[in-house]
């Protein structure tokens, strides 16, 4: 059970020069693109960079402790990961560039990304997932009804600036919703631009509304886009892909596999798996049945009455949100019961249609899964040999 820190001590003294750019290299970029490089690495308006050993040294501790169940193993691991890479050949005198992190807490906008350059005509742009603050997760749900989010947009600015201030090609890549900014991006440049890269990682990023997959720019592109999700994937499943896709194997269970440190490597690849976990297909179809449901003016307003619901408690993060669960549930429950009536519908028939869509997908897959058991099991039954002694 290997992963990308057992990757750095085997491959660490490889340069790029000498071992090219990997699908695993891939995923420590989109990780450590997590970092908070704010002061360290000069920002997107500014020019010049730093290596990343530089970086290393001088960036801080992280800014709040992550206290969150899901989130605490990955965020805790960012800066082992940052050390490791500074004191590696392959990676310690990469230059860093063009860092940006914005959050609009009033927009539910989050956008963090930086650029990490293998050489002069040599490139890989970043794109952070999702932090721990309550506007990024929000800008995630926006995803299933929105056209474009703010970070989306975002992304597409920052690509063509950067490909703008830097010569040769690029690789785009992210992790989570960085992982849905990187093909965004791609999808939504010239078509000189996308002539310069080489390829695109999705890395369990979700995908895109229907509409957007079927446009020029992103069938332009399609087919240098490569997505990696876990087993039982959640985040990766969700909404549109066409894509290529590749399942890997985790040593987590469930929401767990998200974390990118789980995965297994060997060499410069993953370990792949055939197929998704019953879990995940099961929980895929559960999904795309509720959202056909759900109307796109719906999902705005459970979305809305959702986050004002979680406002009440003046939490920002998901740290926050879960320090005093007591205090949190009484603010939650007191807005809830103050908004009107027709507010009150919208969340409750979503959530019940959710539930409803799941036990329903749920009952149809072991109803499938106890046919095949006893398909299975009279295959194995001989049938029995005729009496010799009756006539």
């Amino acid at each position: 059970m290997h992963s990308i820190l057992d990757y750095l001590d085997w491959r660490g003294d490889l340069s790029f020069a000498l071992d090219p750019l990997n699908e695993v290299d891939n995923l420590i970029f989109s990780v450590l693109s997590y970092n908070d490089f704010s002061g360290v690495v000069p920002g997107l308006d500014k020019p010049g960079s730093v290596t990343l050993q530089e970086a290393a040294d001088r960036i801080g501790p992280a800014p709040r402790e992550v206290t969150t169940n899901l989130t605490r193993s990955f965020f805790a691991a960012l800066p082992l990961l940052l050390e490791k890479c500074a004191q590696t050949e392959r990676f310690a005198n990469l230059q860093l560039s063009h860092y940006i992190d914005r959050i609009e807490f009033a927009k539910a906008e989050q956008f963090s990304a930086v650029v990490f350059s293998l050489d002069e005509q040599l490139h890989f742009i970043a794109f952070s997932g999702t932090d721990d603050t309550l506007a990024g997760w929000k800008e995630d749900l926006e995803m299933s009804f929105r056209e474009a989010v703010p970070a989306q947009r975002d992304a597409t600015r920052y690509a063509q600036a950067v490909m703008a201030n830097l010569s040769g090609d690029f690789y785009l890549g992210g992790h989570s919703k960085g992982g849905n900014l990187a093909v965004y991006a791609a999808a939504h440049l010239t078509p000189e631009d996308q002539q310069r890269i080489i390829a695109v990682y999705n890395n369990d990023g979700p995908g895109f509304l229907a509409n957007i997959i079927e446009k020029e720019g992103y069938q332009r592109i399609i087919h240098k886009v490569t997505t990696f999700i876990p087993q039982s994937s959640v985040a990766g499943i969700l909404l549109e892909h066409e894509e290529k896709f590749q399942i890997i194997r985790s040593n987590e269970t469930g929401l767990m596999q998200h974390n990118a440190f789980s995965w297994e490597v060997l060499g410069k690849h993953f370990v792949s798996e055939q197929e998704l976990s019953k879990s995940s297909l099961v929980l895929s179809q559960a999904i795309r049945a509720w959202l056909n449901n759900i109307s796109l003016e719906e999902r705005s307003q459970f979305v809305e009455a959702l986050f004002k619901v979680i406002d009440a408690t003046g939490a920002k993060t998901l740290s926050e949100l879960s320090e005093d669960k007591l205090a949190t549930a009484r603010a939650m429950i007191t807005t809830f019961t103050q908004m009107e009536e027709e507010t009150q519908t919208i969340l409750k028939k979503v959530v019940e249609s959710f539930f409803a869509e799941s036990q329903k997908i749920l009952r149809s897959s072991l109803g499938e899964g106890v046919e095949s058991f006893m398909q299975k099991t009279l295959k194995r039954i001989k049938p029995s040999e005729p009496n010799s002694s009756e006539s």
